[in-house]
C-alpha cells in the first residue's frame, strides 16, 4: 500500500483534532464497524461499549457479530464492571 503515509498523518492530525477525525470514520457506517470489531476482539472494548458507541442494542451487536462470524467473548471482570458502569 503505498499510501500508508497518509494513514500515519492522519493519525497524527487525529490527535490534534479527534472530533472532526472521529466525524469523518462515522460518516463511513462499514469503516466504523470495522474499527469497533477490532477494538473488540483486541479486548479494547466489551460488548457493551461497542453497542453503545454504534449507537445499538447490546442484543443487536451480538447479532451483527454472529452473522460476521466474530466470536462473542465471555465476559470477565472488567467487561462486566464496564457494562454496570454504562447503567448507571
Amino acid at each position: 500500500m503505498e499510501e500508508v503515509w497518509m494513514l500515519r498523518e492522519f493519525e497524527k492530525v487525529a490527535q490534534l483534532m479527534p472530533e472532526r477525525a472521529l466525524s469523518l470514520i462515522k460518516e463511513d457506517k462499514e469503516l466504523f464497524m470495522e474499527i469497533v470489531i477490532s477494538a473488540y476482539l483486541d479486548g479494547l472494548i466489551s460488548l457493551g461499549k461497542a453497542a453503545e458507541v454504534l449507537g445499538v442494542t447490546r442484543e443487536e451487536v451480538i447479532e451483527e457479530f454472529k452473522h460476521r462470524g466474530i466470536p462473542i467473548r465471555t465476559p470477565d471482570r472488567d467487561d462486566v464492571a464496564s457494562e454496570v458502569d454504562m447503567v448507571f
